[in-house]
């Protein structure tokens, strides 16, 4: 096999777990031509690894997911008339990871603070539930975040010792960093 052009276009993984299971009917003959023939061992291993990737418990694509051939369209369309500029591979990120918080958002966008408010982040959320389709099944709401959960209050700091976590001993100036206060 030759490449002609090098990344003309990317994929979604759900265009992905797609082409892998019109593959698989291209030899089951589930593709509506009735045809099966034997399929090359590499390529059932091949395909049946990249499906179980795709459709692991914690993917968006596992059991009845809600996304359809328009989706990706829509989402696009509803998040710039919304006026969101969003770059294409955060896009991408979005629709493949089907983000369900903020803090998961915050981890797929490039400096979400700064670009967005909360409510604006919220709005986005909002409008990818709606495109996508809400928590599927066996989802669940992420939990809110509690107070106390930079590193200071770590299980790793046993009854305030000043000990980091790989166990080294710090100075009083480093234990007394807060990671959230300094922006990290």
């Amino acid at each position: 096999m030759k490449v002609i052009e090098k990344q003309s276009s990317v994929l979604t993984n759900w265009e992905v777990l797609n082409i892998v299971r019109e593959q698989r009917g291209e030899y089951d003959g589930s593709d509506g031509t009735g045809r099966t023939r034997p399929m090359p061992s590499n390529l059932s291993r091949i395909l049946s690894d990249v499906e179980a990737q795709l459709t692991e418990k914690s993917s968006p694509l596992a059991g009845a997911h809600k996304y359809r051939s328009d989706a990706i369209r829509t989402l696009y369309v509803r998040t710039r008339d919304a006026g969101f500029e969003i770059e294409k591979a955060e896009m991408l990120m979005i629709f493949n990871l089907r983000p369900k918080s903020l803090a998961e958002l915050d981890t797929i966008m490039e400096e979400l603070d700064s670009r967005y408010d909360e409510a604006k982040q919220e709005e986005l959320l909002a409008i990818v539930s709606e495109c996508l389709g809400p928590l599927g099944d066996g989802e669940q709401e992420p939990p809110e975040e509690r107070e106390g959960t930079d590193w200071k209050h770590d299980r790793h700091r046993q009854g305030g010792a000043e000990i980091g976590l790989d166990g080294e001993k710090l100075d009083k100036a480093m234990a007394d960093v807060s990671l959230t206060g300094n922006g990290a």
